[in-house]
């Protein structure tokens, strides 16, 4: 569990939070070699373009308004906050756009993606609109003003607890609320657009805390933006060498690793035992379950093994400068935790789901444990320029007698 949840951390904070850290860093040595004037004024749109070609070229809507509205809070807050005629006003818009900021950023990491010019992304694109138009409206009628400060300037405790940051308490509060939920559905999916939405959040607090309508503002906010971006090509990367339900990297990742692992490795293959009767019994959602599960105890396999979903319920092993020797206790213990490893699901068959009423009882029934094993075949190249193909070939092979062994067992290739 403890490795989990560090592997958890370094992909929250790599690259988000390294990129946040080398553009403070950056920020703040620019400003005080003063660099101003032309680059700060178009440093923004270069990267709030950038952000939104490459989100609509990859297709990732939720990434592309997430940047859209980084991109719109930091222009209103450069063009709209100078011009406003009075200090009240100006407090008002700040602290409407701080409470609107977080909550849409929250939403946009428990959507999903659904088009940018799909009907979906036509919705969240009059949203986003409308929300202009509030802000339009706030800045030039009167008792919008009036009834918009008593919302964004409320107290809820003693202003001692406030007194250190620019933003209202409405505004902490919704920043350290979505702050809560984005880092716990990121440590559950851990994949790179939460991640991208979770820091986007943060820059955007340093942004707001700088104040408004300054260089230090602009360069968090489109830090944010470079995130996000960053965020695109992550995914982009994600789909193609890691696998989307076990969240274990893909074959096509494996056929990378094997033309680099070097002349001495062991590599098994592992099957889960019954798996085809399993998913007729319980069904295909049951079944994506399991998987997970024993993707989850292969990500903690010993002996410096690297785990890889390979295809189907197959997934295999890798043990650089690994003999067979040397991984088969590995392999072992891994099967064993496999074994042990208490998994429930709900009693009947799936096919008692016939109409609303079994539904109904079915989610009311109790949960009944079930034993789930795999079969393991291994086998090693021990220094010999053997084929990548041939050495998965004798694994497979060992994995098959494993099979007719009884399975629940590791069998080695001969």
């Amino acid at each position: 569990m403890g490795g989990r949840f560090l592997r958890g951390v370094y992909r929250l904070v790599i690259p988000g939070g390294l990129i946040l850290l080398a553009a403070a860093m950056s920020t703040h040595a620019g400003m005080s070699r003063g660099l101003t004037g032309a680059f700060w004024s178009t440093f923004p749109y270069f990267i709030f373009g950038t952000g939104l070609v490459l989100t609509a070229i990859f297709k990732c809507s939720r990434l592309f308004f997430a940047v859209l509205i980084v991109a719109v809070s930091d222009r209103v807050l450069v063009w709209l906050m100078p011009n406003l005629s009075s200090v009240g006003i100006h407090r008002t818009i700040f602290d409407l756009i701080a409470l609107l900021l977080p909550l849409n950023l929250l939403a946009l990491a428990f959507m999903r993606d659904r088009g940018i010019i799909s009907p979906r992304g036509r919705q969240r694109t009059a949203f986003i609109v409308a929300e202009i138009a509030l802000v339009a409206v706030v800045a030039l009628v009167h008792p919008v003003q009036v009834r918009a400060a008593s919302l964004v300037h409320g107290q809820i405790v003693s202003s001692a607890f406030s007194e250190w940051s620019q933003l209202s308490q409405p505004a902490l509060v919704m920043f350290a609320l979505a702050g809560v939920l984005m880092f716990i559905y990121v440590m559950r999916r851990r994949r790179p657009v939460e991640s991208g939405l979770f820091w986007t959040l943060v820059t955007a607090f340093l942004a707001l805390n700088a104040g408004t309508a300054n260089h230090v503002s602009s360069a968090y906010f489109a830090t944010g933006g470079l995130i996000l971006s960053i965020a695109v090509l992550e995914t982009s990367y994600t789909l193609a060498y890691r696998d989307e339900l076990t969240q274990l990297p893909s074959r096509r990742a494996l056929n990378d690793a094997l033309a680099k692992v070097g002349d001495k490795y062991a590599v098994a293959m592992v099957d889960v035992d019954h798996f085809k009767k399993f998913n007729d019994t319980y069904g295909h959602e049951t079944g994506d379950q399991v998987l997970q599960m024993i993707a989850s105890r292969l990500e903690s396999v010993e002996g410096g093994g690297k785990a890889f979903r390979y295809g189907g319920e197959e997934f295999a092993v890798i043990f650089p400068n690994k003999s067979l020797d040397d991984a088969f206790p590995s392999l072992e213990t891994l099967r064993k935790s496999i074994e042990a490893t208490p998994f429930k699901v709900r009693q009947g068959d799936r096919r008692n789901n016939g109409n609303k009423r079994k539904k109904k009882e079915k989610g009311v029934r109790a949960k009944k444990q079930v034993q789930v094993t795999v079969s393991i075949g291994a086998a090693e190249c021990a220094g010999e320029k053997l084929p990548t193909d041939q050495v998965l070939g004798a694994a497979d092979k060992a994995l098959y007698r494993a099979k007719n062994s009884g399975r629940n067992c590791t069998a080695v290739s001969v």
